[in-house]
This record gives structure tokens, C-alpha cells and sequence, in this order.
């Protein structure tokens, strides 16, 4: 019964998940958790108000021009705050954030791609992007409580 309602809601969980995540990077983080958060809540909440808007939720057959374009976005974002942030978790973020973005431009040039593979490379990265934001969390509350505050931001 767990086993199901999980499978069947992971994508609700996911996004409490990141809420969550993203409440506590406002509460003990610094700059660049605080926009890495606002960052990963403000693609879910586009998402899930473009595929409520589209109504096309759940077609991989072709490319979605609509994923596509939050996901550029957000690989924009990420690379900006991958480039000027004092941290490595961004890059992590930021590297799968790639994988989904070019996966629309392979569903474009090879219409050969599995509808399956294309939902997987596109959706599956963003578990990636919350682990790597939670041990951002995790890594930054440690190396304040052991060093006190640090730089959040490069200064070259």
C-alpha cells in the first residue's frame, strides 16, 4: 500500500520535498541556497501551472516546447548561480539541468527516441538536483557551525 501510494504520488512528495527544502534554505541558509531554492520551487510551480494550463500532461511522443523553455530558463538561472556562488552543489544542479535540457534537442534531432527515454532524461535529473541541493543544505549548515559565517560569493 506505502509502495503505491508512493509510486503514485512520488511527484507530490517530490515537490513538498522542495518546498520544504527550499523553506529551510530561507531560514539557516545564505545567498546562493536561498536562490538555488527559489530557483528549483519556481520551476515546479510554472511546471505544474504550464501543464494545467496545456492540459497536455503526459505526452512524450514529441517535444515539448513548453518543458523546454522552463527548462532553459532554469538552466540559465543555474549556470548564473553556478558561476558566481562559493559552493560546488550549484554545478551538480547545474550538470542536471544540462542532461534535461539537451534531451529536448536530442528528441528533436532523432524522432527515434522512446517516448519513455524521453520522459526519464527529462524529468529523472531533477532527483539529482534535489540531492545535490539538500547536501548543499547539509554542508553549509556544518561548515557554519565549525567555521562561523564564509563568503557566499566569488569575488572574481
Amino acid at each position: 500500500m506505502i509502495h503505491t501510494l508512493l509510486v503514485e504520488y512520488r511527484a507530490y512528495i517530490q515537490y513538498l520535498i522542495i518546498f520544504a527544502l527550499t523553506a529551510y534554505a530561507f531560514a539557516r541558509g545564505a545567498g546562493p541556497e536561498k536562490q538555488a531554492g527559489a530557483i528549483l520551487s519556481a520551476m515546479v510551480v510554472v511546471f505544474l501551472v504550464y501543464h494545467n494550463l496545456a492540459g497536455r500532461s503526459g505526452v512524450y511522443d514529441k517535444i515539448d516546447l513548453g518543458l523546454m523553455a522552463i527548462d532553459l530558463v532554469v538552466l540559465v538561472l543555474l549556470m548564473r548561480l553556478a558561476i558566481r556562488a562559493n559552493r560546488i552543489y550549484p554545478l551538480w544542479m547545474l550538470a542536471a539541468q544540462l542532461i534535461a535540457t539537451l534531451m529536448h534537442l536530442g528528441r528533436e534531432l532523432d524522432s527515434q527516441v522512446p517516448p519513455i527515454a524521453y520522459f526519464l532524461l527529462v524529468h529523472a535529473p531533477s532527483y539529482i538536483q534535489v540531492l545535490a541541493f539538500s547536501a548543499g543544505l547539509v554542508a553549509h549548515r556544518r561548515r557554519t557551525q565549525i567555521y562561523g559565517t564564509y563568503r557566499s560569493w566569488r569575488e572574481s
